[in-house]
């Protein structure tokens, strides 16, 4: 199948891959003024392969228009009523785009979306929800990086220890269960800044990028670093460096998770299978 959009190239090691994680706060910044727009411009001078967002905001672009069928009356809902972030800024890079709304109200809604250079499959979203007061979900998505297929996986976990275990376990199980191998890449804001993430992944197999290189990514808040909310667990994939984002600061209460990576090459029995 013919690429939607032409690759998001730069020039290094074809081997290389650099992943961004970052919470868009629905397009504001700390202070609640809108800076999507900046945000946009911002990821335009990274040179990124994928990018896991969360809190991507959509809005309706009008008021709903109630169309009849039959008797009864609905309102529209169809994606050209929305303006989406996430949308706007996959056109604006040319990159692939899958979406997995958490949040839908009748005027806006938000979500996690995942952005590729290279094509990606039909999005699966699960509702990780923990309890009613907070709507939370996993994005899966899948993508061919060096001949080789990668699962892409894009997290919110809850606000509170007691909810994020039970969804971290949930996530455990659905990585053993449907993606027991292979590269992959789990990334989002955890909300952890205990850590109890690194453990219940790492027996799947998984590393957290900052960890393993002996740093702490602190996101958050983001004009003053303290916390380390946001985790990016890879599998098959070398951690290289953990790349600065100060400069986007201003533009989130979250800064950027941004990790160059380097794919671990198939075996050749992994290549035979392959093929």
């Amino acid at each position: 199948m013919k690429s939607l959009f032409p690759l998001h190239t730069a020039p290094r090691d074809p081997h290389e891959f650099v992943a961004v994680s970052w919470n868009l706060h629905k397009g504001r910044s700390p202070l609640g003024f809108q800076t999507w727009q900046a945000m946009r411009r911002w990821m335009q001078r990274i040179p990124a392969d994928v990018y896991f967002l969360q809190e991507a905001m959509a809005q309706r672009r009008s008021a709903p228009r109630p169309t009849t069928e039959g008797n009864k009356s609905r309102i529209t809902t169809a994606d050209e009523d929305w303006h989406c972030h996430a949308t706007e800024i996959s056109i604006a890079l040319q990159l692939h785009l899958e979406l997995g709304p958490n949040v839908q109200k009748p005027s806006w809604r938000h979500g996690n979306a995942i952005l590729s250079s290279s094509p990606l499959t039909r999005g699966e979203r699960w509702d990780i929800s923990a309890h009613r007061f907070e709507q939370r979900g996993l994005l899966v998505a899948r993508t061919i990086v060096n001949q080789q297929p990668v699962i892409l996986l894009c997290v919110h976990l809850a606000l509170t220890r007691a909810a994020r275990l039970r969804q971290m376990e949930w996530l455990a199980h659905w990585i053993a269960r449907e993606a027991p191998s292979g590269p992959l890449i789990l990334a989002g804001d955890f909300n952890d800044w205990k850590s109890d993430s690194i453990p219940i992944f790492h027996a799947l197999g998984l590393c957290e990028v900052a960890m393993t290189l002996g740093q702490t990514a602190k996101t958050f808040p983001a004009f003053s670093p303290a916390l380390a909310l946001d985790k990016m667990f890879v599998r098959e994939f070398t951690p290289l460096e953990l790349m600065p984002a100060s400069k986007a600061a201003w533009l989130s209460d979250h800064l950027p998770y941004i990790a160059r990576l380097r794919l671990t090459p198939p075996t050749p029995i992994q290549q035979k299978i392959t093929l």
